[in-house]
């Protein structure tokens, strides 16, 4: 079947979590190359569960007589869900621009001496191939440790930031319009989480994906750890995915 094929079936209410499983899976690849340039910022994993939602609103918005393949189109359902994880999630503390460059710069010299080396380069050898003294590096440490900026460099080209690929120029009457379509095709797609997931993945899928709550606060609002809700949350998105309750 073609992904518009299978689009259509979901569309028309036809095993819409077998068809979504295969949907998902068959374009794994592509969905994988779109998000590519954000896992600068957070684990391949964390993205792909949000690719999932992204690839579902645009299953709902979909129109075949657009005469558009259905991935150029879920491309950007794809990535603004991602970017909106990002935004709602991630850190996006400002720091001045040559700080910046120097945690770029370092980055770049780290991943370059890992690949000649095979291993994690020394302080010294860091500071020798940036030149610049040793003693720097552990306050550039510092400043490096939980800034995922908008502006820092993205993983595979240092000339594009993350504040590059977010779209900006939206208007009032555009978000009002795609607010109206998210509320539909939301309520569609929690109540095939309900289906197929126990009250308690459920529960604690809706406090992370809806409430945009951390899994520490989740645990200790429930008095667990923080590993058992992660493992609960992996649980109910597996079901979702092989559409097993």
């Amino acid at each position: 079947m073609t992904n518009e094929q299978i689009v259509s079936e979901i569309r028309n209410g036809y095993s819409v979590t077998d068809y979504m499983q295969l949907l998902y899976e068959s374009n794994l690849p592509l969905i994988k190359k779109f998000i590519k340039p954000y896992t600068a910022y957070e684990p391949m994993e964390d993205l792909l569960q949000e690719s999932y939602f992204g690839l579902w609103e645009a299953v709902q918005h979909y129109e075949t007589s657009a005469n558009v393949r259905f991935m150029a189109y879920a491309e950007y359902w794809i990535r603004q869900s991602v970017q909106r994880y990002l935004e709602k999630c991630g850190s996006t503390v400002r720091i001045p621009s040559h700080t910046r460059q120097k945690i770029a710069r370092y980055k770049k010299t780290v991943q370059e001496l890992e690949q000649e080396s095979g291993r994690m380069p020394t302080d010294n050898e860091i500071a020798d191939k940036m030149r610049v003294p040793v003693g720097l590096l552990p306050e550039l440490k510092i400043q490096m440790q939980g800034v995922a900026s908008l502006d820092t460099p993205l993983a595979d080209d240092n000339s594009l930031t993350l504040s590059d690929t977010i779209q900006v120029d939206f208007s009032l009457e555009d978000e009002t319009i795609d607010k109206m379509y998210a509320e539909h095709s939301k309520s569609q797609l929690w109540s095939i989480v309900e289906r197929f997931t126990s009250n308690r993945e459920n529960s604690i899928i809706k406090e992370i994906f809806i409430n945009n709550r951390t899994m520490a606060a989740v645990a200790r609002e429930r008095g667990i750890t923080i590993e058992r809700v992660r493992q609960t949350k992996e649980k109910g998105l597996r079901r979702l995915r092989t559409g097993k309750a």
